[in-house]
């Protein structure tokens, strides 16, 4: 006689626990396993594809800020290859999309859902599928866009910013404007039968021309108060350093200064007034408006500067692309209202672009669901214009609430895609014969 112990258990929590036992093993069955290996292959492949697209689009671009940066060819390579970043998110999302629309089309047309469902088993296997897929999907999304693309951003800069001091630091072209953020300087012709300047261990000459002193090699326009300028001219010059603090010392030979009133100011090469927030006395600027025109004429001179002053490069996080999600969250940006608004809008951005990719198997599902012989050249476009539509969506939203903190980047975006989901899957549930019936080549 059986014992207690032995009879099975009816109670209430055994068809649950029994489901959740049946989807677990399921999910890492060989079945699933496949069908997850076609999802992810075919996902990589069109997001290779859109990104070689990015990139032939981009490379313009990329080489010519990169030119003007003196960056080399690996350089550039290095450029390029990090800028991919940019639009990996909505690749994916598309990605995911297409790859899931292909791989259920292909199981319904070859009777693989009527087994399932035939089973009794197919919503419930099918279910948990598309959503390991769209967690996924979420997941990648958000350490793509929230991590490795401001790592990226920041990278970019850093070899934009060693490419330009290398350059500097080897030799400036003659016949060129350099522009500096308190400077703007011109290398003009060797000057003929000059002796270039000493060169100090270890460094090359930035301008290798000297001679008569009506001859000029070097012209230096400075900008040190809203009506007053100084020019400074040069038969020599060289650059020594910088050490590991930053500091460099300019060698000017044979120097010349003119201080002038300067009410027509030479712009950068962005068409702005050259900056003057360097200034060492900026309480002084009313003062130095009426200054009279100073001459100043020097046999040597050196003066020791921070690279900052000539190459400007802010830690990473100063720019807000750079930031990366963790920051977002728990680094508040209130420097001020627009630096606040310009954080959490990028917040709201990654987050909708996350979301973006979690409801991409869903369309897909709904998708197949409407792919018949008679729509089966628009349905997937379709579904891809309807999921760039909930992107557009998520864009204007976003930029018409200007958020000011976490809770209102995150919760109008979550609401938006929350009611697009409970669509999709509505209509996908009123359709439901359609992606378990084959509809193209049998019937």
């Amino acid at each position: 006689m059986a014992s207690p112990s032995d009879l099975p258990d009816i109670g209430g929590p055994a068809p649950a626990t029994g489901l959740k036992t049946m989807l677990k093993s399921f999910v890492r069955g060989d079945y699933a396993r496949g069908f997850f290996r076609s999802v992810a292959g075919q996902a990589l492949a069109v997001i290779v594809l859109i990104e070689a697209i990015f990139l032939a689009e981009h490379f313009t671009w990329v080489f010519k800020d990169a030119v003007r940066h003196e960056a080399d060819l690996f350089g550039i390579s290095l450029i390029l290859m990090f800028s991919s970043t940019e639009i990996f998110d909505l690749a994916l999302a598309i990605a995911i999309l297409m790859a899931v629309y292909a791989t259920l089309l292909r199981m319904r047309e070859n009777r693989e859902m009527l087994v399932l469902f035939a089973s009794g088993l197919g919503p419930y296997q099918l279910s948990a599928l598309i959503l390991v897929v769209a967690l996924a999907g979420q997941m990648v999304s958000i350490l793509g866009s929230g991590l490795v693309d401001p790592l990226a951003r920041y990278t970019q800069r850093s070899i934009l910013f060693s490419s330009e001091l290398r350059s500097l630091k080897k030799g400036v072209a003659t016949g060129e404007f350099y522009y500096f953020p308190s400077y703007v300087a011109y290398a003009m012709d060797h000057v003929k039968d000059g002796a270039p300047p000493p060169s100090a261990p270890g460094t090359a000459p930035v301008i290798d021309a000297s001679g008569q002193l009506p001859d000029r090699s070097v012209f230096v326009y400075q900008r040190i108060a809203p009506q007053t300028s100084r020019v400074v001219t040069a038969g020599q010059a060289r650059l020594d350093g910088p050490d590991r603090s930053g500091r460099i010392v300019l060698n000017l030979n044979d120097f010349t200064s003119h201080t002038f009133a300067d009410d027509n100011p030479m712009t950068t090469a962005n068409g702005a007034a050259p900056r003057t927030d360097l200034l060492k006395c900026p309480n002084c600027l009313d003062e130095l408006k009426n200054v009279p025109r100073i001459n100043m004429k020097v046999r040597d001179m050196s003066q020791m500067m921070m690279v900052d002053q000539l190459l400007p490069f802010g830690s990473r996080g100063s720019v807000a692309v750079e930031q990366t999600l963790f920051e977002q969250l728990f680094v508040p940006d209130h420097s001020t209202a627009q630096a606040r608004a310009v954080q959490m809008r990028l917040l709201a951005e990654r987050f909708s672009r996350s979301l973006l990719a979690f409801l991409a198997p869903l369309v897909a599902l709904l998708g197949v669901a409407l792919t018949t012989r008679l729509t089966n050249w628009f349905a997937l476009p379709l579904s891809c214009l309807a999921l760039m539509s909930v992107n557009l969506t998520g864009q204007w939203l976003i930029t018409n609430i200007v958020p000011q903190s976490v809770a209102g980047a995150m919760l109008p975006v979550l609401l938006l895609y929350a009611a697009v989901a409970w669509l999709v899957l509505t209509l996908t549930a009123w359709g439901h014969n359609g992606f378990v019936r084959p509809k193209l080549g049998r019937s």
